[in-house]
């Protein structure tokens, strides 16, 4: 058995291209499409404190993700909580088999650990997640994986929140997070495509000697906002030709054809200058996609607005912060 695994995410990560409107029947279906492929786990959405609505991606309670899995999967299925958006008692679920996501931002860490440490303790398996784990120095990732450490959840995730990571950036984080991380802790890796680094960056990942399981996020047809994703059939491509794994792509191919080839069409993703130059100047993609939406900005343009952007504030989307600094221009 191989060591790698996938994560296919196209409906949490793909949701933000359609506001995580599937329709009840196509999430239905992707979940199949996925599960026959031999995905290993499936983030099937976002844990919401809201009121549920069966054709989206969106759930406040296990039982509703639970009529959308096919009996007898050997997939594993996923939900992901954004820090700070679910207190912690509205997640007291019967299905513990369904795992928790917990993604945070930096100036999180400690709450977000204790947040996690209480679902652990509750029983369930969790993923940590530290928004742009990049922008963390040696010693604050250092001392964040000592936390981690003591709480011992199933993964912790190398995050490129900005797609600005190229092959020595990933070796450099795998390096220290595999010496200092508990073995038995999976290694994530969820990247974005901004400099079109996405699949090579998780080749240099595969091809690492190490016995720890490590997890590669992807999604279909690389469904995601700005640049997208790795693309769920290039990565299972790459890990059936090399004796990884046997994935059965034709189901993903099915799916791109029955599920997602409409969105595309209706809202289309994939690299573009704009998101190049966000990820080359270590910034969120919405303050790209924001000068993009005025439809009357060139790329030189758009270099010197996000240049003007604060280091401190190119992380962390602030659309005032932004609409300030086009007015200004």
């Amino acid at each position: 058995m191989s060591n790698i695994k996938i994560l296919d995410c196209t409906l949490r990560d793909g949701g933000y291209i359609n506001n995580w409107k599937f329709g009840q029947q196509n999430i239905k279906s992707i979940i199949e499409k996925l599960v026959f492929a031999g995905c290993d786990y499936i983030e099937c959405g976002i844990i919401k404190d809201i009121d549920y609505d069966v054709n989206k991606t969106l759930f406040s309670d296990f039982r509703q993700l639970e009529t959308f899995i096919p009996q007898n999967s050997k997939s594993q299925f996923v939900l992901l909580v954004n820090y700070g958006e679910v207190p912690i008692e509205k997640i007291n679920f019967k299905n513990k088999d369904i795992f928790i996501k917990v993604t945070f931002k930096k100036n999180q860490v400690n709450e977000a650990l204790e947040y996690s440490k209480i679902l652990i303790e509750k029983g369930y398996k969790v993923f940590i997640n530290p928004m742009n784990t990049i922008s963390y120095s040696e010693t604050e990732l250092m001392d964040l994986l000592e936390e981690v450490n003591q709480i011992n959840p199933l993964a912790f995730s190398i995050v490129d929140t900005t797609g600005e990571m190229n092959n020595q950036d990933t070796l450099n984080l795998f390096s220290i997070i595999d010496k200092t991380l508990n073995k038995n802790i999976i290694l994530g890796f969820h990247s974005h495509n901004n400099l079109q680094l996405s699949l090579s960056n998780a080749q240099v990942l595969i091809v690492q000697n190490t016995s720890r399981t490590i997890v590669i996020d992807s999604t279909a047809y690389g469904m995601g906002r700005g640049a997208g994703n790795l693309c769920t059939e290039l990565l299972m491509k790459y890990l059936n030709d090399n004796n990884y794994a046997h994935y059965e792509l034709i189901h993903i191919l099915k799916l791109i054809d029955e599920n997602i080839s409409g969105i595309f069409k209706a809202s289309p993703w994939g690299y573009s200058i704009p998101y190049y130059i966000s990820a080359s100047l270590h910034c969120h993609p919405n303050y790209a996609k924001y000068l993009i939406d005025k439809k009357n900005i060139t790329h030189d343009k758009i270099f010197e607005i996000l240049s003007k952007i604060p280091s401190e504030k190119r992380v962390a989307y602030d659309k005032t912060l932004i609409e300030k600094i086009y007015f200004s221009i």
